[in-house]
């Protein structure tokens, strides 16, 4: 039996910048996330530098085994942006916040209502 194609679900999507925004979160969402994210790929990249087995993970950040493998594979749902910035700090990482002023506003294009033109008549 040959399965129709739905084009639809094949078509490729055009993201409008951010796939987060496409996906329905808040610029501040979006900005708790990112944040999350580069401090769990810092946090994760420097364990693997260190070669620090899972058993060591736990003792280091105090965690039970299921949260080390979480926080080793990616699972940052389940940690907030403190819980892993107490954790670079338990490993004696430093940590720095930048917060950058929004970028200027783009010229939106307006139209303005004007009264529509009379048409001229001529009569011959």
């Amino acid at each position: 039996m040959q399965r129709k194609s739905n084009n639809a679900a094949t078509a490729p999507y055009l993201t409008r910048g951010s796939v987060l925004d496409d996906l329905g979160f808040s610029p501040s969402e979006v900005l708790e996330i990112k944040v999350k994210v580069e401090v769990h790929r810092e946090l994760v990249q420097y364990i693997k530098e260190q070669k620090y087995t899972q058993q060591q993970v736990g003792k280091l950040l105090s965690l039970h085994q299921p949260d080390v493998s979480n926080l080793l594979n990616g699972k940052i749902s389940k940690f907030s942006v403190g819980k892993l910035i107490k954790f670079a700090g338990k490993l004696n990482l430093g940590a720095q916040i930048k917060l950058t002023k929004p970028a200027p506003a783009r010229f939106l294009r307006t139209t303005v209502a004007t009264k529509p033109r009379k048409r001229l008549t001529t009569m011959a």
